[in-house]
Order: structure tokens, then sequence, then C-alpha cells
């Protein structure tokens, strides 16, 4: 057990997210209660609502890739309606060389990905990693499409390890390789948590943009020694700034804690 000094699933009773309602069902063992199957329902079928015949989310890959996160979190399973959105992504999305990439698009914003496990980098680069990791997660990871760009995103990474100006990218590119069970352990992988360690700081945090609270809970699906000692760095920084009501942040404070909470159950410490 990791000794924390105040409880961190308060805040997550009554939550009505898709993270809250994941921490309802697995952490508190609400999954049973009428409360928690009416508060389902009611966020699910928000989720797909306005869904069109194509499986997008009005033609947008950013609000498609959100949709489809939050019903990763809720109904977890892939349904008709999920494989379509699915589908969709990987025609929009993996269609070009990641070292040739398209004309930039418009730039995305800083909330772009908030409660989501990636941060805004490269707009066309960062929803390539969000298309790999939803379809990963879906299981969908076999398609040759999908098996093509996670090639493309090692051989990606390897070019990119080491530059700073990709920090964004490379958080993201290390979301989607960890959840993949061929590239998990990838050489590309390895080398990037090896960089990882390398500009971690003795409090246990990285340098900025790096994304600290998502960086926590990718170490703690690693296997790497690398990424074990990264973590015991960062839990050190957390039992210190944990708030008194459970919680960590400022800002977005229960999707922080649900990347932690998710990160201690990982490591069997809660």
């Amino acid at each position: 057990m990791c000794k924390l000094r105040h409880n961190p699933l308060q805040i997550f009773r009554a939550s009505r997210t898709p993270a809250g309602l994941y921490a309802r069902q697995k952490w508190l063992g609400e999954s049973e209660t009428s409360e928690w199957q009416d508060d389902f329902h009611k966020t699910v079928l928000s989720l797909l609502k306005g869904q069109s015949n194509n499986g997008s989310w009005n033609d947008s890959p950013l609000e498609t890739v959100g949709r489809l996160f939050g019903l990763h979190l809720t109904l977890r399973e892939r349904t008709e309606d999920l494989d379509k959105a699915l589908g969709w992504l990987i025609m929009r999305m993996l269609n070009h060389d990641l070292l040739d990439p398209p004309e930039p698009g418009k730039a995305l914003s800083a909330d772009a990905f908030r409660e989501l496990p990636f941060i805004p980098g490269q707009p066309h680069l960062s929803l390539v990693c969000a298309t790999l990791f939803l379809n990963a997660v879906f299981q969908r990871r076999s398609e040759s499409s999908v098996i093509d760009h996670y090639r493309l995103l090692s051989r990606w990474v390897h070019k990119n390890v080491g530059n700073s100006n990709a920090w964004p990218d490379i958080s993201n590119a290390l979301r989607a390789l960890i959840v993949h069970p061929d590239f998990s352990e990838d050489s590309a992988t390895a080398a990037l948590v090896d960089y990882l360690g390398e500009i971690q700081d003795s409090s246990g945090r990285w340098p900025d943009p790096i994304p600290f609270f998502q960086t926590v809970n990718a170490m703690a699906h690693l296997r790497m020694d690398s990424a074990h000692r990264q973590w015991i760095k960062a839990f050190r920084f957390l039992t210190g700034t944990q708030n008194t009501h459970g919680s960590w942040g400022d800002e977005d404070r229960e999707w922080n804690t649900f990347l932690v909470v998710h990160a201690l159950k990982n490591k069997a410490c809660l």
C-alpha cells in the first residue's frame, strides 16, 4: 500500500462525468445502485446524442475523439455506432506519413483536450495519436491501417525523442504507444521513457509543457525499470501536494485525481 494523507475518492461521489462514473462504478462500488444507473444512462445518452450517419460528431475529429473517450470510460464495449465512429476517424486521420504530414491545420486551443489523456501539440499528430489510442482500447488495434500508423509513430518518436520543441507531441505519442500491447515495449517507447527519466527533476516533476498527472498515469502502466523509477519519484511529489479533501491540483481536480487514482490502482497501491 502507498500511504496517502487523505482519501482521494471523495471527489467522485455523485459525479456524472465519464471519469466520475467510472470511479463510482470501479472504485466506489455503486454500479448496482439506482442513482449510479440513472446517472450512467443520462451521461451515455448525452455522449451519443448528435452522432452523424457517417459515425462522426459534426464531422469534427476533435469532437469525435472527445465523445469516444467518454464512451470508453462508460460503455467500455464496442457497439455498431462506436465502430462507425472509429472507422470514420481511421479514414479521416490515418492517411498521411507522420514524417511528411499534411499542411498544418488550425491550431488546437489550450483546452482542446480537456479531461482527455492528450495535450495540444501539432494538430494532425495530436489527433493521429488520439485515433490510435481509441482504436487500441476499443480492440481495433490489429487493423492494418492502425498497425501501419503505429509503426510510423514509432519512427517519428525515434527521430524526435530528444527534441524539446516536440514535448507535447512526445506526451501524446507515449499515451498512444502504451495502450497497444505490441508497442508498449517497443524500442521507441523505451527510448521515450528513458528520455523522460533524464529530464525528470529531483522533485518528481517533468518540465512544462509535459503534463504531470498524465505522465504519472502513463508511467504506472509500463513495466520498464525506468518508468518505475520515475513513478517512485513522482509519488513522493504526489504525497506532498495532495489537497486536504483528497484531490490534486488547483484546476481540473476531478480529472487530475482520476489519473492519479487510476495509476495507484494499476500499481496495486490503493
